[in-house]
């Protein structure tokens, strides 16, 4: 995502515009893994634009698999953690972060309600 910028506001601008076509709903994604977004962007957004909010986690394959040396396809990654690298390095391949954990993070940067998030998460879902 490109930074706010006052003559070209991307993203911020959109989820904070007045000039939207009637009827037309903004959707946007955020990783709350605790590595992807800091806090304060979740919040920012949050407060922006709530109700288009949905959350995602980008966790790779090796969810679930425990610490340790794992090959997924054609590489093999360590995890350490909630993060997955490519074997040998620190070169991240992923997280692997549960979307439970990521609702977790989320509701504790935003300071958001149980019922709040479990709408954001079930969005996801539903459309």
């Amino acid at each position: 995502m490109l930074p706010f910028h006052h003559r070209d506001p991307g993203i911020v601008g959109l989820l904070t515009s007045d000039r939207l076509p009637p009827g037309r709903q903004i959707f946007y994604g955020m990783i709350s893994d605790g590595m992807h977004t800091n806090p304060a962007a979740l919040r920012i957004a949050h407060r922006a634009h709530p109700q288009g909010l949905v959350l995602v986690t980008d966790a790779i394959p090796a969810l679930g698999l425990g610490n340790g040396r794992h090959t997924l396809g054609q590489q093999e990654v360590e995890v350490d953690g909630l993060t997955a690298y490519v074997a040998g390095t620190k070169t991240l391949s992923g997280s692997i972060t549960p979307m439970d954990v990521c609702v977790r993070h989320f509701l504790q940067a935003t300071g958001s309600q149980i019922l709040d998030q479990q709408e954001v998460v079930d969005i996801t879902n539903y459309k």
